[in-house]
């Protein structure tokens, strides 16, 4: 992280002095109505503090490296603020980047009264905020236009998550290059062995046989594909609107000798028209749908598969209330452009509604948690070689991003959940009687 030479500015008696000072009766206010007072020091550019109302003994600062982070605050003072300062590298944090994000959320959520105002207003003035224009967005943000989860638009959006370099994202993930929650049967499991247990657990789950026919939505570097058809015998079928997954997809078919097994096509999933499929896996893929387009999703699967098989839907869900998309969040300019996550409840609504019997659903949201921690370590193990293949921008997203998220599925704001499903129809002879068990 960045730091600064300077000593901190103080008077005699310990009073902050210039930009902490300007700013000390405005973060007061925020102190004594933020449960359990400040636990960060506040550092500014011009080397002055404020140092934590309730230090602990790995407290963390946040750092305003320059002026035009405050203005951004100040021109947008929401989410989108805060992510421009700390993606453009004007924002720092010195610590422990995980709790540094616990602890500011919480004082940024105390509660603001109409008459703060004034020293807000105060401040910004004497620090020069409101004379200097809204700085350039960050390279690295994205506002899609068109109409919304249309196909150009989907393409795009997947484009500027996906196509960024295989090579990070295989620095990231893992060798398995398996890009959702993993399945751990014990802390101590790699990343690997976690991300091959879950690989495996989906094919179970699926109860995939010799001679099926797969069909994987969002087939990713096309990891599924490659170990359902070595271990389960399966013809498998993944589409994928990435270009450079579908092109190392191919590569790794080759390589592992499945050719004949696997295919990969560079299609939208509404354009797939070769049903019926034995077996449906989808994973990691439905958030990028769309509320609007929840239905359309899933009545094409109901579509594509044989009247006996098996649907697994693998994907993010929002906890609580209904989530509507956020314009201007952090995820939404620099994550997962168009992005969309649902309640549990709504989306089993959904698949019943679509022509599916509910057959089994987990909760996978603990172990979403500890993969996302993984993926930072092995981010933060390597940055330079990360900022020199997808940018300095870029990386700061990531590294933002895989604790953030982290965060909200330890908090239980976000879980993610395997269904699987079974279309409804009358036929004979009547399913068989299944025993699910799956076992670590």
């Amino acid at each position: 992280m960045a730091t600064t030479s300077s000593s901190p500015k103080v008077t005699s008696t310990g009073a902050a002095t210039g930009v902490a000072a300007e700013l000390a009766e405005l973060v007061g206010l925020l102190d004594s109505r933020s449960e359990g007072g400040r636990a960060f020091t506040l550092a500014f550019w011009d080397g002055s503090e404020l140092p934590p109302t309730n230090p602990r003994p790995d407290s963390p600062t946040l750092r305003f490296a320059k002026r035009d982070a405050l203005v951004r605050m100040v021109r947008e003072p929401n989410e989108l603020g805060m992510s421009r300062a700390w993606v453009s590298g004007e924002l720092e944090v010195d610590g422990n980047l995980e709790l540094a994000l616990d602890l500011t959320e919480k004082w940024r959520h105390a509660p603001l009264k109409a008459t703060d105002a004034i020293p807000a207003l105060k401040a910004a003035r004497k620090l020069g905020l409101l004379r200097r224009g809204q700085p350039p967005a960050p390279e690295a943000e994205i506002k899609l236009q068109g109409r919304l989860h249309s196909a150009q638009r989907d393409q795009e959006a997947i484009s500027h998550h996906y196509d960024v370099s295989n090579d990070f994202y295989r620095r990231m993930l893992g060798e398995t290059m398996v890009y959702s929650c993993a399945y751990f049967g014990s802390p101590e499991d790699t990343l690997d062995q976690a991300q091959t247990r879950k690989l495996d657990l989906i094919c179970k789950k699926l109860e995939l046989k010799p001679g099926d026919r797969l069909l994987d939505i969002g087939c990713g570097w096309g990891s599924l594909m490659i170990y359902a058809a070595h271990n389960y015998g399966v013809h498998a079928v993944g589409v994928t609107i990435s270009e450079e997954q579908a092109e190392l997809a191919r590569e790794r078919i080759i390589e592992a000798g499945m050719q004949d097994q696997c295919e990969v096509r560079l299609q939208d999933y509404r354009d797939v028209n070769d049903g019926p499929y034995d077996k449906i896996s989808s994973v990691g893929m439905f958030e990028h749908v769309g509320r609007d387009n929840l239905p359309v999703y899933l009545e094409q699967a109901r579509s594509l598969i044989a009247k006996d098989g098996l649907f697994l839907n693998h994907g993010i869900v929002r906890i609580g209330e209904d989530h509507q998309m956020q314009p201007k969040s952090f995820t939404q300019r620099y994550v997962f452009p168009d992005g969309e996550l649902h309640t549990q409840g709504i989306v089993i609504s959904a698949i019943e509604d679509a022509g599916f019997e509910l057959v089994d659903d987990e909760s996978l949201r603990p172990h979403y948690a500890e993969t996302l921690r993984r993926w930072a370590i092995n981010h933060d193990s390597d940055r330079e070689a990360a900022i020199a293949e997808i940018g300095p921008e870029r990386e700061r997203v990531w590294r933002l991003h895989n604790y953030g998220a982290a965060l909200g599925f330890e908090r239980s704001r976000l879980s993610v959940h395997q269904v699987i499903a079974r279309p409804v129809e009358e036929y004979e002879p009547a399913p068989p009687l299944r025993v699910r068990s799956y076992p670590v």
